[in-house]
């Protein structure tokens, strides 16, 4: 179908067949996320095949996270999955956390990729494992209110894993939902839903940032932003309708998979 520009990049491929694939693997990564986090480790290696920056693959990829987050968090909202007041405060500061790792990565045109997948691949392993050797945790709920310990978690969670989602992303809802279950002590589902909340406030607010910068390729952002979005509510749903349990072994699985997928590009140096 020719080229397209885009503010210093051009788009070679938007054939219909490329987007159609895109947008199905969008559509599957929505419900994963959904349900544990880990979409974009499947988003961005999609929206990279289409031969754009890393900054604009950054921003398409956010507005498609952006998508799914919003259906997953309006989702839990409605089923009493959240809790509010953590779900606000962490994502106010998510959000604040996310504009400056998207003003970073703009600025810095790229990200030492090598580097980053090696260290959140083996930190998404250490969690997996962890979670593994506790099955009791995020079965039930233990959490013990706004305490000032629970509130410093919350804010020091929300700035740094909204920093990583807006410079890097990958495996940031299953961060969220670490923390919300481990240090908060949630079960996975609530766990689950206050962290999707907070995902879509650093999704949010650094989509703004790569907006007003012209780095989201439309094209491609809305087919799989809706697809993602459609996925993620049927992930949602499932979550809430299953349960803890069932979502522990979703998140350990996905943990899983994104540090693999991210081990094993640092492998083959890619």
């Amino acid at each position: 179908m020719g080229s397209w520009g885009f503010r210093g990049a051009l788009v070679n491929d938007l054939s219909p067949l490329h987007i159609g694939v895109c947008t199905g693997v969008s559509f599957v990564a929505g419900m994963i996320d959904a349900m544990a986090g880990g979409g974009g480790i499947l988003t961005m290696p999609a929206i990279a095949t289409f031969g754009i920056s890393i900054p604009q693959i950054g921003g398409t990829n956010k507005l498609v996270g952006t998508s799914g987050s919003s259906t997953a968090t309006v989702s839990f909202l409605a089923k009493g999955k959240m809790d509010r007041g953590v779900a606000l405060l962490g994502g106010a500061c998510a959000a604040a956390g996310a504009v400056l790792g998207a003003l970073a990565l703009v600025h810095l045109g790229k990200v030492d990729e090598k580097l980053a997948k090696t260290v959140f691949g083996l930190l998404l392993i250490a969690m997996a494992l962890y979670m593994f050797f506790k099955p009791r945790m995020g079965g039930e709920s233990a959490w013990a209110g706004p305490t000032p310990r629970n509130l410093a978690i919350t804010v020091a969670a929300g700035i740094a894993i909204g920093f990583y989602d807006g410079f890097f992303g990958p495996g940031t809802g299953s961060f969220l939902v670490f923390v919300m279950v481990r240090f908060l002590k949630f079960d996975f589902v609530t766990g689950t839903g206050n962290a999707k909340a907070m995902n879509f406030a650093s999704n949010v607010a650094s989509l703004a940032t790569f907006i007003a910068k012209g780095l989201v390729v439309w094209p491609i952002a809305i087919p799989m932003g809706l697809a993602n979005a459609a996925g993620s509510w049927l992930g949602a749903s499932l979550a809430i309708t299953k349960g803890a349990r069932f979502v522990r072994w979703v998140f350990l699985g996905a943990a899983a998979a994104v540090a693999a997928r991210m081990l094993w590009f640092v492998a083959a140096g890619r």
